[in-house]
């Protein structure tokens, strides 16, 4: 088992707390350590189901591997609590966007090599049903999709830990079926979460409580509208779909 020095607190939300470690004897370096945290007042039963959504979390990221997800270097899922290491990165998506704006071709690098990974993951049957920026981390020059907590496999026979009209994902851009059952969710309210993302990128604000589309250029109108389609069945299917719709426009 590998084992980590905690250095200093990097995040804290309320399901997790994130240390900046130092490997002790190994050859990883400066590590992220994810340790579970239990809801204050939560009842021992959906203790019990924070776990298990923490541990798919794990499971879900480390059988994925591709330069656009963060790996998973080392996992104690019987350790109190549970926790997982991987690299530490230099930053968030969500951090750049609150500094200067910047151009259109930066813009279309970050969306493709988030697209590529997303791609992946939804080829191996994984809908993350948490994209945004705060969940795309800068390691090594390159974009990465982190933080699966919230991810559904397409072909599991697990348990249900969602809950109807109970939101997963975050309000800014999360798809709207997602408000209604997430289980149910497909590829396509990653679509979803991803066109809002775009949309962030393009205007420099928060697509929320609007989506701000008359904000992006308009030869992408109809594009952005597509993707936020109410109706799934109405989005693009595929992320190989809407990755190359979106090139053809910001070629344009």
């Amino acid at each position: 088992m590998a084992r980590f020095k905690k250095l200093s607190p990097l995040d804290k939300g309320a399901q997790a707390v994130v240390w900046k470690a130092e490997a002790v004897g190994g050859s990883e370096g400066l590590v992220a350590l994810k340790y579970l945290v239990y809801e204050p007042g939560s009842t021992r039963e959906e203790r019990a189901k924070q776990k298990k959504r923490f541990l798919r979390e794990v499971d879900s990221q480390s059988g994925l591997s591709h330069p656009g997800i963060m790996p998973v270097l080392a996992s104690a899922a019987n350790a109190a609590p549970p926790w997982y290491a991987m690299p530490l990165a230099d930053g968030t998506l969500q951090k750049c966007l609150e500094g200067p704006r910047q151009p259109m071709s930066w813009v279309a690098s970050v969306m493709d090599e988030v697209l590529a990974a997303v791609e992946y993951a939804h080829e191996n049957g994984v809908v993350h049903r948490d994209l945004k920026p705060n969940n795309i981390l800068s390691l090594d020059g390159k974009w990465v999709v982190s933080d699966f907590g919230f991810c559904r496999r397409i072909d599991s026979k697990s348990a249900v830990i969602t809950e109807k009209n109970h939101l997963v994902g975050s309000y800014a851009y999360a798809a709207l079926e997602q408000y209604d059952d997430a289980h149910e969710a497909t590829f396509a309210a990653d679509i979803f979460s991803l066109t809002k993302i775009l949309i962030h990128l393009l205007v420099w604000k928060l697509p929320y409580p609007y989506a701000r589309i008359d904000e992006t250029p308009e030869n992408l109108h109809g594009f952005l509208n597509r993707g936020l389609a109410e109706d799934p069945k109405h989005r693009p299917q595929t992320v190989a779909e809407f990755r190359s719709g979106l090139a053809e426009l910001l070629t344009n």
